[in-house]
């Protein structure tokens, strides 16, 4: 029986170090033998990445955005996080649901 993975998220403004502290705990629980992914949002998938570029670059609606960034969301749990969770990797999120309320709510 595979060990259930782990799911953890780094919030905060851009600039705060989350992208750093994200590289730091992957290699500590990667030298422990831990797999681990590393991933962000919006983006994570192909789909995700094209989301992400024009969520940062076009003006759009409030509600638009929202839609969005949610698309890009749940392509991203369908494709990499909850694949990844079952096989037992640890999945490590720059930003994930509490970004969503903070920027989108």
């Amino acid at each position: 029986m595979t060990n259930r993975g782990k799911f953890i998220t780094l919030e905060g403004i851009d600039g705060a170090g989350k992208s750093t502290h994200l590289t730091w705990l992957a290699a500590r629980l990667r030298e422990q033998g831990h797999t681990v992914l590393v991933t962000r949002e919006p983006g994570g998938t192909p789909l995700g990445e094209k989301l992400r570029e024009i969520l940062l670059s076009q003006p759009m609606h409030l509600e638009t955005e929202a839609l969005m960034m949610f698309a890009a969301r749940r392509e991203h749990l369908d494709k990499v996080i909850q694949p990844a969770l079952a096989q037992g990797n640890w999945v490590f999120s720059d930003r994930f649901t509490d970004a969503s309320f903070a920027y989108q709510g």
